[in-house]
């Protein structure tokens, strides 16, 4: 068994309930309404427009292909992405590139992996990140095997982005830094990537669960109008169009 076998293992029924989450399950059977599927790509961009992963390269082993990986992600992100284009139709879309203009579940998951890149070794930042990583089994290899229709053209194009081979190359690099460090680490360390991965799963759900549920508010915010939070100086607050 590799080591990123044992995390999944590991994480159990949580594992399956981020595979599995009813905004995924209701993508691919061509049920997800362009409300919720906004909701998580306009809260997905605040963590690519800071390129927390490159951070790490100064704890990348020379024999692990993250850097350059990274440096491509980087460029891909302040492209074509469709997340840049849904932003678009935001009020005061520089704020709302950018982390702050994050809600809460979002937010979690950023500091949640901007601390780990921080404290963490290698392998503590692949427990991290793999579970976004996946992206390219969790939608791009479903979308081959059911071959799913009924989506909407934005939707389908978002998820088509998964089966490029270039996602899968930045999946399998995660993968490999996960089992390197795994295979060679003490029970203790092992122990703590166990729980990284396990958290780093609850956090992805959670992001999942707000854009289906549509609400993600800030304590003390009232009534949530929109999935951006606190964009200042805005008379008039942004929504969703659908």
């Amino acid at each position: 068994m590799t080591f990123l076998e044992e995390c999944i293992e590991y994480s159990g029924p949580v594992w399956s309930r981020f595979t599995h989450h009813p905004w995924i399950n209701a993508m691919f059977a061509g049920e997800l309404s362009e409300e919720r599927f906004k909701y998580w790509l306009i809260q997905d961009l605040p963590y690519l427009g800071e390129h927390i992963a490159l951070v790490a390269a100064p704890k990348v082993p020379p024999n692990n292909p993250w850097v350059s990986l990274q440096k491509e992600y980087e460029r891909r992100s302040t492209g074509s992405r469709v997340e840049l284009r849904v932003l678009n139709e935001m009020k005061d879309t520089e704020f709302a590139k950018t982390r702050w203009a994050a809600r809460p579940q979002r937010e979690a998951i950023i500091n949640f992996w901007l601390r780990t890149v921080y404290e963490g070794t290698f392998g503590d930042i692949c427990s991290a990140f793999y579970v976004c990583y996946s992206f390219p089994r969790t939608f791009g290899e479903r979308l081959k095997r059911e071959k799913t229709t009924g989506l909407s053209e934005l939707q389908m194009e978002w998820v088509e982005q998964w089966v490029d081979p270039f996602y899968e190359e930045l999946r399998s690099a995660a993968e490999a830094g996960l089992n390197e460090y795994g295979s060679n680490a003490t029970d203790y360390e092992r122990s703590k990537m166990l729980w990284i991965f396990l958290r780093a799963t609850q956090h992805q759900i959670g992001t999942f669960d707000a854009a289906w549920d549509l609400s993600d508010p800030w304590p003390g915010e009232g009534e949530e109008i929109g999935a951006l939070a606190g964009m200042p100086n805005a008379t008039e607050k942004p929504h969703l169009s659908t």
